[in-house]
């Protein structure tokens, strides 16, 4: 494979995006010497904080795509939810990294189910239809969740039917208009998610797995390292590295998982980007997902992280972020000796958006976790 051009500190990189995970990247590439230009519709958006230049224009603005274009040396992506399209006309002149193969393959659940079954990796059973009422014929065993094939997140395009009488009650609630990915719900022990860092002569670097916890598709808490066993971790590393080497485009990935009830793990999604349950690298390892994201990006040398320390993350949803700033609690809160404090700079509060998070450190992750469900019951409540 011919060497890539090593793209070295001095040099501008493009940021898609300028969410919380676009701030992140920016500050690790700040750190690293770089600059950072980000480019996002919204003036507001918090990565514009870190950025030496940004651009408010629509992703779909020729001008602002050629000026970005002409500042920038290289590229990366936020989330994926920025259009493929752009994308494959910005790799025409420049490197962008994860590029247009994966993000496709996220932008579309049908497209990333047929890719992973088409490798042979497991996956829940799921059926694809392009109708609502051929929902009343599929064969496929319930419980399902009912997912759209585009532009979900977070919870939003996500649908449970639990037995046959509710599928009636379920046809007037979704939206969109197919196709609709249907899956089979099974019973599983614990989420876990990976992160995997691919560089472009193919060598990958992992993250111990993480346990996560959901509340309403919205992720609530994440625990560093994991509560498996020493082969659980083992089998969930190599399965996404072998997810993402299968993918062929550089870049950091997530590969979200299910460990089922029996000890077999199972892909649920694939993100082309560092991940909300990767936050604690920042803290708790040498390197940090986002630090190697400027590396996989630039082709500067992939580390191993080496933790140091165990963790567990707790996101702040919403309102949360207004009532944890309330005086009597905010000095309540922020006087634990745990935790480290992240607010994103988001102006607008809407409920189960990511406003920010709470990392709580140390050795012991069940001590922890003890005191983020201690925390949260503080800023959950409204009263």
């Amino acid at each position: 494979m011919k060497a890539e051009k090593t793209i070295l500190p001095g040099s501008t990189l493009g940021m898609l995006g300028g969410g919380q995970l676009g701030g992140f990247f920016a500050e690790a590439a700040l750190r690293l010497g770089y600059k950072v230009c980000v480019w996002d519709p919204s003036p507001n958006a918090p990565a514009k904080r870190f950025a030496s230049i940004s651009f408010d224009g629509g992703f779909d603005d020729k001008e602002t795509r050629k000026q970005f274009t002409r500042l920038v040396d290289c590229v990366s992506l936020e989330w994926e939810n920025v259009p493929a399209s752009l994308v494959e006309i910005l790799e025409q002149e420049l490197r962008v990294r994860p590029g247009s193969r994966s993000l496709r393959l996220a932008q579309n659940r049908t497209l990333e189910k047929s890719f992973l079954t088409g490798q042979g990796f497991p996956v829940a059973d799921y059926e694809v239809v392009d109708s609502k009422m051929e929902l009343h014929n599929l064969s496929l065993p319930l419980p399902w969740i009912i997912k759209t094939a585009t532009e979900g997140y977070d919870g939003h395009g996500q649908w449970r039917i639990s037995d046959r009488k509710s599928i009636k009650s379920v046809l007037n609630v979704i939206t969109g208009d197919g196709p609709w990915v249907v899956e089979r719900i099974v019973p599983f022990m614990m989420e876990l998610s990976v992160v995997v860092s691919i560089s472009s002569n193919r060598n990958c670097v992992t993250y111990p797995p993480t346990e996560n916890i959901h509340e309403d598709g919205i992720l609530h808490i994440s625990i560093s390292p994991g509560r498996i066993e020493k082969s659980i971790t083992e089998s969930a590393q190599r399965l996404a590295r072998e997810v993402v080497q299968s993918i062929g485009d550089p870049g950091v990935f997530c590969v979200e998982m299910f460990l089922l009830n029996n000890g077999d793990l199972i892909v649920n999604e694939i993100a082309p980007r560092p991940h909300n349950s990767g936050h604690h690298t920042i803290d708790t390892f040498s390197v940090s997902q986002y630090e190697l994201q400027v590396r996989s990006l630039c082709d500067l040398p992939l580390v191993n992280p080496i933790r140091n320390g165990d963790s567990v993350l707790l996101n702040i949803l919403g309102q949360e972020a207004m009532t944890l700033l309330k005086p009597h609690v905010a000095n309540t809160v922020m006087g634990n000796d745990y935790a480290r404090f992240y607010f994103y700079g988001k102006e607008s509060v809407r409920p189960g958006r990511k406003m920010g998070h709470i990392l709580f450190t140390g050795s012991d992750n069940e001590t922890l976790l003890k005191e983020a469900i201690e925390i949260h019951g503080q800023i959950s409540n409204q009263t």
